[in-house]
């Protein structure tokens, strides 16, 4: 093996076919249901392994499509004040699809946003934080324009607290 080797096998995953698995249109839209947990709890509230919603317009080309949109979930709650507090975000979701075998495709994902804690109250706080994280799942061509997304995910928050958390979820990708 020379040392020219490991950059071809790169230039040709990059440039390889399309997984079948991923929407066979350059354009799709994709919304999707959360389970959110905190992985770790500010001091004063109670993590509230919550529901949740994002929704994505992606672009795709190649093994890779590029995701922007919007994510909410609950993520705690404080009952001795009847408070509960979700995050909002906007982000940027980079994928890879790793492996493709049939209708099935394996991916990897980044997400890179900003967002804020939201009370029931009033806002938390005016300030934007930082959104960083990763994760990956399993896309199920369903038909040429249909795909079923069953992913997780680890992201930080990274306000005062540094709150991280873990998502399942599930969700429909349509292709324009």
């Amino acid at each position: 093996m020379t040392h020219r080797t490991p950059a071809v096998l790169v230039a040709l995953a990059l440039a390889a076919a399309p997984a079948a698995a991923q929407s066979l249109q350059q354009w799709s839209l994709q919304a999707s249901a959360a389970i959110i947990a905190p992985v770790s709890v500010p001091e004063g509230l109670e993590s509230d392994i919550g529901l949740g919603f994002d929704a994505q317009v992606r672009y795709t080309f190649s093994r890779w499509s590029l995701g922007a949109g919007y994510q909410r979930s609950d993520v705690y709650s404080a009952s001795a004040s009847d408070l509960s507090i979700a995050l909002s975000l906007g982000f940027l979701e980079p994928r890879y699809v790793a492996f493709a075998s049939g209708d099935v495709a394996g991916y990897l994902a980044g997400r890179a946003g900003a967002g804020r804690l939201v009370c029931s109250r009033d806002r938390c706080d005016d300030d934007w934080h930082v959104v960083l994280g990763g994760g990956g799942g399993l896309l199920y061509k369903l038909s040429d324009r249909l795909s079923l997304d069953l992913g997780g995910q680890y992201f930080v928050v990274t306000d005062a607290s540094s709150s991280d958390y873990a998502t399942a979820r599930l969700g429909l990708g349509v292709g324009l």
